[in-house]
């Protein structure tokens, strides 16, 4: 045993080094994540205490849960026919297995430790984010840029969701009486939700409506004065609705499709407009493909540039369709006309790629307006939530057939890739994914009994988190909850360390 060598102080504290390690490298940095996840788990190991362990665990019914979840994982090794694949998934889920393993058989000693956890925590994605924003919208930044690639080094979905707890954080200790010096947390709340608001995460916004309603409803269960938090879910429901409402009433007249009565039919020089009404894509409210002479267009476009209309911009896009949107950003019909309006600079703007004579502004808004004009739409790719009704359809009959046991973890990907190919889906091969919805994604995998066991594990974590009056833990937990509901959350060692690493520290102290 470790403790006799080194003494249990030693050992502690090596632990808790892996502990802040996991923490700070969470928001960057896979390969501190597996030294850290492999540290903490010898540390166990190697100071192994069978007694302890065993008592550990039996007092601990929600690590009872996981462990048996393990077995229903592994289980389904019998019935998965692409064992390379199980293998890799397997791999991928370990430290969701593990790292609250190790905090049960290993849980934080003081109040202390538990805030340099999340110091490191903080301290890490305040350097990542400022990193992130300095140089999408400083050096980096082209005006061909996707917002997804403002996120340099995770995905663009964790990490937002991992902002989301930094303002959870920040929060507590604004309102923690211990802490004397509150500029800190204050500066890092506005910062994270600063961040947030251009970030244009989707699931970050569902997150903070969600985690306010959590709030109230916790506030009433708790607070003796029922009345005025009841009086709070209202206004924030009636609120949310109006708002919903309203602006969609508002993006729906910016989308308006034109009628064929309304649509000019000639060019001035008498040549025939191409008009295609079934593509509902829109640049700056207007209606893209109407009024298009290709045959003016393809003729007169060399008088302004030397690059071929068949070729491609400089970001690889197609130069026809760049110049039909751009033209169209403009007001302007896409004839000879309309090329002869064109200044020198909107030439290098679509030479360069761009599509608009005048970027959108971002953040939120222009991420609900993006949102809400996908629906104008019949085909599914590139678009956030289209794609998902795809996905989920897919997963609905996977699971219809494989209700009882499931597919197996190995086998996921191949179901969904069969049912594609069998349907001949709209979807383009690069776009043919699974569920992106993590309890549905078990339910598909492990069966009806897989899927109620999973949910089972939350439904006890958040009763003992009621119990124990740890609002910090059930908040995040319900940031969890709700990404799951459009992401496969757990299935990147990122995203599932994430998880691991504050469910451990949740279930295993008070």
């Amino acid at each position: 045993m470790l403790s006799k060598i080194f003494g249990e102080k030693r050992v502690y504290q090596l632990l808790l080094f892996a502990y802040i390690s996991l923490a700070f490298g969470v928001t960057f940095n896979k390969i501190i994540l597996s030294l850290a996840t492999i540290l903490s788990f010898l540390v166990v190991l190697f100071d192994f205490n069978f007694q302890a362990y065993k008592n550990a665990i039996r007092e601990n019914k929600i690590i009872q849960l996981l462990l048996l979840f393990l077995l229903v994982h592994l289980f389904s090794f019998f019935w998965s026919e692409n064992i390379a694949y199980f293998l890799k998934d397997l791999n991928s889920k370990l430290p969701f297995y593990a790292i609250p393993l190790v905090f049960v058989l290993k849980p934080i000693q003081d109040k202390k430790y538990v805030n340099y956890i999340l110091a490191a925590f903080l301290f890490s994605l305040t350097v990542i984010s400022l990193i992130n924003f300095i140089s999408y919208y400083g050096w980096r930044k082209t005006e061909f840029d996707d917002v997804r690639s403002l996120s340099l080094f995770s995905s663009h979905i964790r990490f937002g969701l991992m902002l989301i707890f930094g303002i959870v954080i920040s929060l507590f200790w604004i309102n923690s009486k211990e802490l004397k010096f509150k500029i800190i947390p204050i500066l890092l709340f506005f910062w994270f939700l600063t961040y947030t608001y251009f970030s244009e995460v989707l699931s970050s916004y569902l997150a903070i409506l969600g985690l306010i309603f959590v709030w109230i409803i916790y506030k009433i269960g708790k607070s003796s004065n029922k009345k005025k938090y009841i009086l709070y879910l209202i206004i924030t429901s009636l609120t949310l609705i109006t708002s919903i409402y309203f602006l969609k009433i508002n993006l729906d007249k910016t989308h308006v499709i034109p009628k064929a009565s309304e649509i000019v039919k000639y060019t001035k020089e008498g040549n025939e407009y191409e008009h295609y009404l079934q593509y509902k894509h829109f640049i700056n409210e207007k209606f893209v493909f109407i009024e298009i002479s290709g045959k003016e267009l393809f003729r007169d476009w060399s008088k302004y540039s030397s690059i071929s209309l068949n070729d491609t911009c400089k970001n690889g896009n197609s130069l026809y369709f760049t110049l039909i949107q751009y033209m169209t950003s403009k007001g302007l019909k896409k004839d000879a006309e309309g090329l002869r309006q064109l200044n020198k600079q909107d030439i290098k703007n679509i030479e360069s790629g761009k599509t608009r004579y005048k970027d959108d502004p971002e953040g939120f808004f222009v991420r609900l307006r993006t949102i809400f004009s996908e629906f104008s739409d019949d085909n599914p790719n590139g678009k956030t939530v289209l794609q998902r009704i795809e996905y989920l359809k897919a997963g609905k009959i996977i699971f219809s057939n494989n209700y009882l046991l499931g597919v197996g973890s190995g086998d996921l990907q191949d179901e969904f890739n069969r049912y594609y190919e069998s349907t001949n889906s709209n979807l383009y091969p690069e776009n043919r994914l699974r569920t992106h919805n993590q309890i549905f994604t078990y339910f598909i995998s492990f069966g009806v009994f897989g899927g109620l066991h999973f949910i089972l594990i939350f439904v006890v974590s958040i009763r003992k988190f009621v119990r124990e009056n740890n609002l910090l833990a059930l908040l995040f937990i319900s940031i969890i909850l709700i990404s799951f509901l459009s992401e496969d959350t757990l299935e990147t060692q990122i995203g599932g360390t994430f998880f691991a690493l504050f469910f451990g520290l949740f279930i295993s102290s008070k």
